[in-house]
């Protein structure tokens, strides 16, 4: 009886350890990956598991419906090497299949960024376009002219981008969007 019981306990702390483990570090929700963007497909539907609700009470307080809203996220850069608050990256491509998107940087913890700029995104609305219209952006501890966001080099980063209102084809087929590219530009030592 004592060994079942010991046996029990165990399983229910290995259990809780691994659902936490995969809350906390977002897990793999069954999404799709985009080079270093990846989306659950069901992150604001109805039918969506336990697990991908956990991760969206925690990061995301109004996680809508990919017919209203597709978030991409993005941990790494375009190679697979960590988002890190001591490099610069250069963020580009062309504009997003959205009535209206936004791109945010964020801590590892998911939440914004203090920084003297008081500038933590940049929006279909608010970014100055460089040529044919794409998107931009440098991503940096170093002030630089354009559209620049501060990491005020925070050791861990995050990129959130959000489209509202996708474009029919895009929220049918999440996979054909063609998001920005995350190159890094160099690192402070």
């Amino acid at each position: 009886m004592r060994r079942a019981i010991i046996i029990l306990a165990l399983g229910i702390v290995l259990g809780v350890a691994s659902a936490a483990g995969a809350i906390i570090r977002g897990g793999d929700l069954g999404g799709i990956n985009l080079g270093p963007w990846a989306t659950p497909l069901d992150a604001g539907g109805t039918h969506r598991g336990i697990y991908t609700r956990a991760v969206v009470a925690i990061r995301a307080t109004l996680g809508l419906s990919r017919a209203e809203t597709i978030y991409f996220a993005a941990h790494q850069d375009s190679t697979g090497a960590a988002l890190t608050g001591n490099c610069t990256y250069r963020l580009h491509g062309p504009d997003l299949p959205a009535r209206w998107w936004s791109i945010t940087l964020y801590g590892r913890d998911h939440y914004l960024i203090d920084n003297p700029e008081h500038r933590y995104s940049y929006a279909s609305a608010n970014i100055a376009r460089a040529d044919k219209g794409d998107i931009d952006i440098t991503i940096g501890p170093q002030k630089a002219p354009g559209n620049w966001l501060d990491t005020a080099n925070v050791p861990h980063l995050v990129l959130l981008t959000r489209l509202y209102q996708p474009l029919p084809d895009a929220a049918t087929a999440p996979a054909g969007i063609k998001l920005p590219i995350i190159e890094r530009i160099g690192c402070a030592p």
